[in-house]
């Protein structure tokens, strides 16, 4: 029994939702129920800014009627409020728009339990040992080179929920979550050297806050001394942690409604090829202990293993229910509740991009002339694909060797592009919150803006 459970029960005031909506000649709904805990330490300057605990709490329903929806959510379980917010979503519902994707909410199922979601020393954690682990953090900074200025900062999420379907669904999660990051800056004169870095897990024992700061000032240090560089069309090779964007504006994009909609520039991709056969992606919300892992999804659905990409080819989009009905299809088992206050969407859980053959090392110096991409973000226009980002963090490859660090630099052109334009996939990667895993890809002909 933790310590959430024993301050609060979910289980009494969704029962009593449940019981008054199964009197008001309702098509489905659902009942669910959240208390959370979240500790914040802000880094800014010289060292810690603020810190912060805020608990939340709350009860949303939602009612269905001839296909429209209501949707309503109360900050109080009281009784009164209870019966107010049922009256609420019931209203919603016999007055809305009927949906004519809409078709019904999921039954039950059993599935194997996913454990090691939950760290109760997470949960134990006061702002004071929160605190002493964030200037861990800076001392690891400092230790690699005085002087730092710093943002960013660390947070954990404690939280349980109870949710509950007119269709027999019952499930009950527990979890936790921790996450650092810090941005080391330095400065000689006009020179500046600046980097971030940063790790998330399920517990406290598997983050070394250590090793955070002294990467975030090593990196740092290295960007001293970077220069712009010509305008044109490179090769780039980019390292997991930005590749992590990579693969996940893909799945992303095939997630839920919007693609089924053709609201998405991957609508059309199902079964088409958009890169070549190395790529291969799955998604696994099954795995032990990480973040993104649980036995059931937002709407009560088994988690499963998928092959997303298989031979370069998009298998299966990512679908909840709501979508996978408009698809004609099964629910992929990949649901996203949003809490107690909003409905219910789609998107990856885990992602694994599956190892190459080639090494980092050997990608750059297979390289003749063109930027390693230490951090970026590609993130394209949803609807178009198009993408204009800039390199955050790179250096300029000159003969299969990182000659120095680049500055002003920016890439654009479409997603698909990119993807289609991948040449190389590393063996080595970057593991995260013990279930994603991303290799570096090296990608011929990216457009770069400079000088």
């Amino acid at each position: 029994m933790t310590g959430l459970r024993e301050e609060v029960d979910l289980v009494a005031p969704v029962e009593r939702a449940a019981r008054l909506l199964s009197s008001k000649g309702l098509d489905f709904y659902d009942v669910t129920a959240a208390h959370s805990r979240s500790l914040t330490v802000n880094l800014l300057g010289k060292g810690i800014k603020d810190a912060r605990s805020t608990t939340d709490l709350g009860l949303g329903v939602r009612a269905f009627k001839n296909r429209g929806t209501g949707q309503a959510y109360s900050q109080s379980l009281k009784p009164a409020d209870v019966k107010a917010l049922v009256e609420r979503a019931v209203g919603f519902a016999r007055v809305a728009q009927p949906d004519p994707y809409f078709k019904e909410i999921p039954g039950p199922s059993k599935a194997p339990r996913v454990g090691g979601v939950y760290d109760a020393a997470v949960e134990a954690l006061t702002l004071g040992e929160a605190s002493g682990l964030v200037r861990r953090t800076i001392e690891s900074v400092e230790g690699v080179r005085a002087g730092a200025a710093f943002e960013g900062g660390f947070g954990t999420y404690c939280g349980q929920m109870f949710f509950r379907a007119s269709t027999g669904v019952e499930v009950e999660t527990e979890r936790t979550y921790v996450s650092v990051g810090v941005m080391a800056t330095y400065r000689e004169g006009d020179d500046v050297g600046s980097s971030y870095e940063y790790d998330y897990a399920v517990s406290l024992g598997e983050i070394d806050f250590e090793e955070v700061g002294a990467k975030a000032a090593k990196k740092a240090v290295e960007q001293f001394s970077s220069r712009s560089v010509e305008s044109g069309t490179l090769p780039v090779v980019v390292s997991p942690d930005s590749a992590s964007s990579l693969y996940l504006a893909l799945l992303v994009a095939i997630s839920g409604s919007s693609v089924v909609k053709g609201r998405t520039y991957a609508s059309e991709l199902l079964g088409k090829e958009v890169a070549p056969p190395i790529l291969e992606i799955r998604d696994d919300g099954t795995i032990p202990g990480a973040v993104a892992s649980d036995t059931y999804d937002g709407e009560g659905v088994p988690r499963k293993p998928v092959t997303v990409v298989e031979g370069g080819r998009v298998r299966t989009f990512l679908h909840n229910s709501y979508s996978a009905g408009i698809a004609g299809v099964e629910t992929t088992g990949h649901a996203i509740r949003a809490g107690y206050t909003g409905g219910v969407g789609a998107g990856p859980t885990n992602i694994r991009v599956k190892p190459g053959d080639s090494s980092l090392r050997e990608m750059i110096a297979e390289t003749r002339r063109g930027i390693l991409i230490d951090h970026a973000s590609f993130n394209p226009n949803m609807v178009s694909g198009e993408l204009s980002s800039t390199v955050d963090e790179g250096f300029l490859i000159e003969g299969g060797e990182r000659a120095h660090p680049v500055r002003n630099l920016m890439m654009g052109g479409h997603i698909l592009e990119l993807y289609r334009n991948i040449e190389a996939v590393s063996r080595e990667g970057r593991t995260l919150g013990k279930g994603h895993f991303f290799p570096a890809v090296k990608i011929r002909g990216v457009k770069l803006a400079g000088k």
